[in-house]
């Protein structure tokens, strides 16, 4: 349903009219969209649209996708929306970002840039590279006007900013928050790959475009460095120092925390989880059983396929050959499997050792998830189905 607006006095005209400016968006923390592009990132990046206005000319079907109401002006009522003497065809109104606090490894401090390209053009490039969290040392710094969202194809509305009055403010609250700040200079004494970093979190400093770092920054940093360059070159734009800057620093940072990453990481998290898991199953179920936890999951996994062959097998339990062998042998000496052509099935017996250790399994995993609420099993159970579907996506496009 499409609602035509006719008076610029209406109260949705004057909400999103007053968003035009700056200090409307930073005070109500709201954002103002030009066009259908700008719109689709919002929605992509899960913000709350509230409204949008479209001119007579075009088609409410393109904007068939979003759940905002849609209301119709004349171009008149669209430019005063905007405060352009050109005409933007459709303009939506979207809630911002709450500020949260800093909680990345890496994170970048802009002192007083001022170019909106160069802004929207620096935080694409920081989210490239996993950058979150963005620090400004002027309070009225907006990541949201419309060329600046341009510039970021939409990123800034993916990322975290948090606004400072003053540089030393900024930076103060980085320290207290434990990160080393390093800073870029043509002056600085170390070059950029060659800096030793200790084993803290990174606040980069990306200076104005004209003056560089302030030397209120400065005189904080743990360490100035600078982008070699050959001679004739007198500076790198911002937007490009950036990029180096975070290349080169990310490299160094993972090198230097290359132990603690490890020992963070997803994969290394899951082997471990995994191998717990295994042992207490298995210690549980020796206590009144022959078989390995694996060997009882084994069976459960085949009453529920049905059938499974050698390659499911290997591809599921990690066992091949030798081991795969002696894997099964003691289901089969045992007959709690039978083989149907290249196929494994569960017995009869096989299914009644289930019933039988059923109660153990559900004790041994209620007191894995002991001190769990139930929502809590519930999206642990939802986690882990991500992760599966997100794995099952990643190996159907392996070449």
């Amino acid at each position: 349903m499409v609602e035509k607006i006719r008076k610029l006095k209406n109260p949705v005209v004057q909400e999103a009219r007053e968003l035009a400016r700056s200090k409307n968006r930073i005070l109500k923390n709201k954002i103002q969209l030009h066009g259908l592009e700008q719109l689709q990132w919002a929605k992509d990046a899960g913000l709350k649209i509230r409204s949008i206005f479209i001119s007579e000319d075009e088609s409410a079907e393109d904007y068939k996708c979003f759940s905002a109401p849609i209301y119709q002006s004349s171009d008149g009522i669209l430019k005063k929306i905007t405060e352009t003497n050109y005409l933007i065809s459709a303009v939506g109104v979207a809630e911002g970002i709450a500020n949260r606090d800093l909680s990345e490894e890496f994170v970048l401090l802009l002192d007083d840039v001022k170019d909106h390209g160069n802004i929207g053009t620096i935080i694409r490039t920081g989210k490239a590279y996993g950058i979150n969290d963005f620090i400004t040392t002027n309070e009225d710094f907006d990541p949201y006007i419309p060329k600046t969202i341009d510039a970021s194809r939409g990123t800034s509305f993916k990322v975290n900013f948090r606004r400072y009055n003053t540089p030393k403010q900024a930076v103060s609250y980085l320290k207290k928050k434990g990160y080393q700040i390093i800073a870029t200079s043509p002056y600085g004494k170390s070059l950029q790959s060659t800096v030793a970093l200790d084993k803290k979190p990174i606040a980069l400093v990306v200076g104005n475009e004209t003056s560089g770092v302030s030397d209120e920054v400065l005189k904080e940093a743990d360490h100035i460095v600078q982008i070699p360059m050959y001679t004739g070159v007198e500076s790198l734009n911002v937007g490009v120092a950036t990029g180096i800057s975070i290349y080169e620093l990310r490299l160094k940072e993972a090198l230097t925390m290359l132990a603690e990453k490890i020992i963070s990481s997803l994969g290394r998290e899951v082997n471990v989880t995994s191998q717990l898991l295994r042992s207490a199953f298995d210690i549980k179920l020796k206590e009144i059983s022959e078989f390995s936890g694996d060997q009882v999951i084994f069976l459960m996994v085949l009453k529920r396929e049905s059938q499974m062959n050698k390659e499911q097998i290997e591809e599921q339990f990690g066992y091949s050959g030798d081991r795969l062998a002696e894997f099964i042998s003691p289901l089969y000496e045992q007959g709690l499997i039978k083989k149907e052509y290249e196929e494994l099935e569960i017995t009869k017996e096989g299914e009644e050792l289930l019933a039988k250790l059923w109660p153990i399994h559900e004790k041994t995993e209620n007191l894995i998830l002991k001190d769990f609420t139930e929502e809590e099993k519930e999206n642990l159970k939802g986690y882990l189905e991500k992760i599966q579907q997100n794995c099952i996506q990643i190996m159907k496009y392996q070449v």
